[in-house]
């Protein structure tokens, strides 16, 4: 009988954890992927890089609600129990609330490999990925983005100007201007066209001048015809990997040797990574933002417990208590706080590790508080 109860009150929690998690995440995707309408509509990069961007980041936004939606839907189901009797057929059977509290806390260690498992893994690697198509991306829609008597630098170090455009590809009077470092090349030509070959965008301009200018001198050259390449330019969009999106292996690694100063196996750590994919190094002024990062992949999620343990209160008071409605609602404020207490730590989490012990013990602390005041009243009640 107790397996039954027991079945039956993980299953509504989990159908309410599952219903809630799915609709807030579409919510947040949908507003985000308004968002990043400006890859396409600024950045020039095609809907299917936009669509598989924005997919990818999917596993982001629900590892960043799991924490809360699992305590609002431990709480929801916890009261709706209380408040239709049904935790009655608990005491009736010979379920202890000491008993609950245990299977509540055991339903919360497997939401917590689960957030782990979100953190430290699917996330990172799920916008890395995400970031890979902006990486790969050649500016398909480069074309129907130039538009007449407007400049155009959607791409760091050219702008494009057009006077008339006859079609989506064909131009007259393009402008052109190149910048490289510490010198230009600006390109006047009577007509201009687009093609694409290869994967790589072009564009063929006719009867014009170019103006070659570095520190030392400048030359102006006229041609018939000539050929530009478009598809060697990268987008604005960043490209470089953010340390949201790097291994968690990678982190532990450079956190590590940056703790023990040891600068030589830190230059060689470095030079295996080299330029691949643009991968972000290990650099000492990022240690404070890796130690964060690591805190909100594994220590973070162990607030998930404590939170459960808060919820767990709710029992301890019968729903005929005059007091009911305002405890309630101050557990559950209660819970909120701690959520966002554990934001704000992350925010100021230190270069080391001895600076970030706070985040570690405040959880131990709390839960075992809890704990033992729940015990305490139980056996009273």
């Amino acid at each position: 009988m107790k397996k039954t109860i027991y079945k039956s009150f993980i299953y509504d929690f989990v159908k309410f954890f599952t219903l809630t998690l799915f609709s807030l995440s579409l919510i947040v995707w949908i507003i985000q992927a308004v968002n990043y309408l400006d890859f396409v509509s600024e950045d020039g990069h095609s809907f299917k890089v936009y669509f598989l961007y924005t997919f990818f980041n999917i596993p982001k936004i629900v590892s960043k609600l799991m924490m809360f939606v699992f305590f609002l839907s431990l709480f929801y189901s916890i009261v709706k129990l209380e408040d239709k009797n049904e935790l009655i057929i608990f005491w009736i059977n010979g379920i202890k609330k000491i008993e609950v509290k245990r299977v509540i806390i055991f339903l919360s260690l497997f939401f917590l490999a689960l957030q782990l498992l979100l953190n430290a893994y699917v996330t990172p690697k799920s916008q890395d990925m995400a970031r890979s198509f902006i990486r790969g991306s050649n500016i398909d829609f480069l074309p129907s983005l130039i538009k007449e008597k407007k400049f155009i630098d959607i791409v760091e170090g050219l702008t494009i100007f057009i006077e008339e455009k006859k079609t989506n590809q064909k131009f007259k009077n393009v402008f052109l201007k190149e910048n490289v470092q510490n010198s230009y090349q600006i390109i006047f030509a009577k007509s201009g066209e687009i093609k694409l070959e290869n994967n790589n965008i072009f564009m063929i301009l006719n009867d014009g001048k170019l103006i070659d200018k570095n520190q030392k001198d400048q030359r102006i050259i006229s041609f018939k015809e000539t050929i530009f390449n478009l598809s060697k330019y990268q987008t604005k969009s960043i490209t470089m990997q953010k340390i949201q999106e790097a291994d968690t292996l990678f982190l532990h690694k450079c956190t590590s040797l940056i703790r023990k100063n040891n600068f030589e196996l830190l230059k060689k750590f470095n030079e295996k990574i080299g330029d691949f994919n643009n991968r972000i190094h290990c650099k000492k002024n990022m240690s404070k933002r890796m130690y964060e990062e690591l805190l909100k992949r594994l220590v973070y999620p162990f607030y998930i417990p404590l939170l459960s343990m808060i919820a767990a209160l709710i029992i301890l008071k019968s729903k005929e208590d005059k007091s009911n409605n305002s405890y309630r609602m101050f557990l559950f404020f209660v819970g909120f706080v701690v959520i966002v207490t554990g934001e704000i730590l992350l925010r100021y989490a230190g270069p080391d590790l001895k600076s970030n012990i706070k985040f570690f013990i405040l959880p131990i602390l709390l839960f075992f508080s809890f704990n033992y005041f729940f015990n305490i009243k139980s056996t009273k009640s």
